[in-house]
């Protein structure tokens, strides 16, 4: 599994419909060998950026991803995720995971016909589920992994103690456990690593980190200022004038140690001892070879220590309600 992943969330919007293909077959000309989609993204309402089709007319991310690897097989690890809600539940119902068993067999269903594939390697529970019991949710996705119709599982966002009570339950049950976990980390989001990590470590699970550039605050400047940057891209509000000033400051600690904005992101985070993968979701190709380039980089020391001392944690942190 590369160290590198291409999420695929805003597939269908940026990159278009179109460019799909070549984003995805020059990612793997780079080595990416790991992509990561949901059976939720692409087409959703929510994601509606000026200028694309509607989200009715867009096919979903898994089908493009699907299309794009077709014939690939064993030669990549493709993970996807369960749990979100969909269509046009989606903006109006309470933001609660579905994770029961009926809900998890019909969706994956779903994800393997998308993606055009017999088994899906890495199956993540999307978020938690406080309606169903989660004896229910782990031994349906042990049982997955006992037909063979996923490889094996993980979680995403949930917190250290949710982590732990679902290892604790694949324990007590005798089943799979997960073997991975997928939550938003980045520098100027660092809460996991008190919260998380320490679980992550006890119950030898991997750490997939999505969000490595704080959804463009940690891109620069001119990226925290566009109008589709922050939570604007899924029709929240963008970054307030704290943050982008906290961006440009980034921007220049990483100018001063020799390295893109964006790529100092990905760099500090591929160093973070629990951090197993980076899942990012380049849009251009330019954005995709800085990514994958970030893994040829090492920063000394003294490089980390000024990227670590940029003030933008607590900014972000308060911004998004941690």
């Amino acid at each position: 599994m590369s160290r590198v992943a291409l999420g695929t969330a805003t597939f269908g919007l940026s990159p278009r419909e179109d460019d799909v293909a070549g984003l995805v077959g020059l990612a793997r000309d780079l080595g990416v060998t790991y992509f990561d989609t949901a059976n939720s993204y692409g087409n959703q309402p929510g994601y509606a950026w000026p200028g694309v089709p509607r989200w009715q007319d867009r096919g979903s991310s898994e089908e493009l991803l699907g299309r794009a690897l077709r014939g690939a097989g064993d030669e990549v690890v493709v993970a996807s995720k369960v749990g979100e809600p969909l269509g046009e539940a989606r903006p109006t119902s309470e933001w609660r995971g579905l994770l029961t068993r009926e809900h998890v067999e019909e969706q994956l269903a779903v994800s393997r016909r998308r993606l055009g594939r017999e088994r899906i390697d890495v199956y993540y529970a999307h978020l938690p589920d406080p309606q169903t019991p989660l004896e229910e949710t782990v031994s349906v996705f042990s049982d997955l992994v006992d037909r063979g119709d996923i490889g094996s599982w993980g979680v995403s966002n949930y917190t250290g103690a949710q982590t732990a009570e679902v290892v604790a339950t694949a324990a007590a049950l005798g089943t799979h456990a997960p073997i991975v976990h997928q939550p938003r980390y980045n520098l100027a989001d660092r809460s996991v690593e008190h919260d998380l990590v320490p679980v992550l470590e006890r119950a030898r699970m991997g750490l997939a980190a999505y969000s490595p550039l704080g959804m463009g605050l940690l891109a620069g400047r001119a990226a925290a200022e566009r109008s589709w940057a922050g939570h604007a891209r899924w029709g929240g509000s963008g970054f307030s004038d704290d943050e982008i000033e906290a961006a440009g400051r980034f921007e220049a600690a990483a100018a001063s140690v020799g390295l893109p904005a964006s790529q100092a992101a990905i760099v500090w985070l591929l160093g973070r001892p629990a951090v197993t993968t980076v899942v990012v979701g380049a849009t251009s190709e330019k954005h995709l070879r800085l990514a994958c380039g970030a893994t040829a980089v090492e920063l000394d020391e003294t490089g980390r220590a000024v990227l670590d001392a940029v003030d933008i944690g607590q900014e972000r942190a308060d911004a998004l309600g941690g």
